[in-house]
């Protein structure tokens, strides 16, 4: 009995092996062949980050240098402190509120009293002044029934030492009498002038401004 299938010879099946071995090893080279894609995304980043070149403690101490240079020329341009010590600053400002309102205050009913009070907050010319001025008009405010009440919009201390002082004012006086059935109101803008006698200011004039 005999086969139809076709005996292969030996030599056939060797070179049919070795081609086979050969395409497997083309593969394997091609695969080795192949970049990692991470291995280039690391390489870019290498890349674009720069190099930091600058030294960096000579420029800090640089900065330092200039910080101390710049805090020594303030310290050594500062203002000149004040002759005048805070707590009597603010007595200064306070006796110049108080006393530009009993000067330019009046009432015809309490006349005496305002002129006593003139006197007590006043000093040199600018008493004699103030003083002999509601003198003169005693009868004109009696009859007129006036009244003035002035109070201060705002102040200022512009300048200060140890005896005087001198303070911008804006004050606000509204005037009432039978003259006027209705009240006026005026602003003034004033500057004050303040000496300090047995340990109290005063004022010693008042100018327009």
């Amino acid at each position: 009995m005999t086969s139809d299938a076709r005996v292969r010879p030996p030599q056939e099946d060797d070179a049919v092996s070795g081609e086979a071995a050969g395409h497997g090893g083309e593969g394997d080279r091609a695969e080795a062949a192949i970049p990692d894609p991470t291995d280039r995304g690391r390489r870019e980043r290498s890349a674009e980050r720069p190099s930091v070149s600058l030294p960096l403690v000579p420029v800090l101490a640089t900065l330092l240098v200039l910080l101390l240079a710049a805090a020594a020329f303030l310290w050594f341009t500062r203002p000149e402190p004040s002759a005048i010590r805070t707590a009597e600053y603010a007595q200064a400002l306070t006796a110049a509120r108080s006393a530009i309102v009993d000067v330019t205050s009046f009432d015809h009913l309490t006349l005496d009293d305002d002129i006593e009070q003139i006197r007590r907050v006043t000093t040199g010319d600018l008493r004699e002044e103030a003083v002999a001025e509601l003198e003169e008009n005693r009868q004109q405010i009696v009859e007129a029934e006036s009244i003035v009440n002035t109070e201060v919009i705002g102040a200022g201390v512009l300048r200060a030492d140890g005896d005087s002082a001198t303070v911008l004012m804006v004050i606000q006086a509204t005037q009432q009498s039978t003259a006027s059935q209705q009240a006026q109101v005026a602003p003034y803008r004033v500057q004050v002038e303040l000496t300090k006698e047995n340990d109290r200011w005063v004022l010693s004039g008042i100018s327009g401004r």
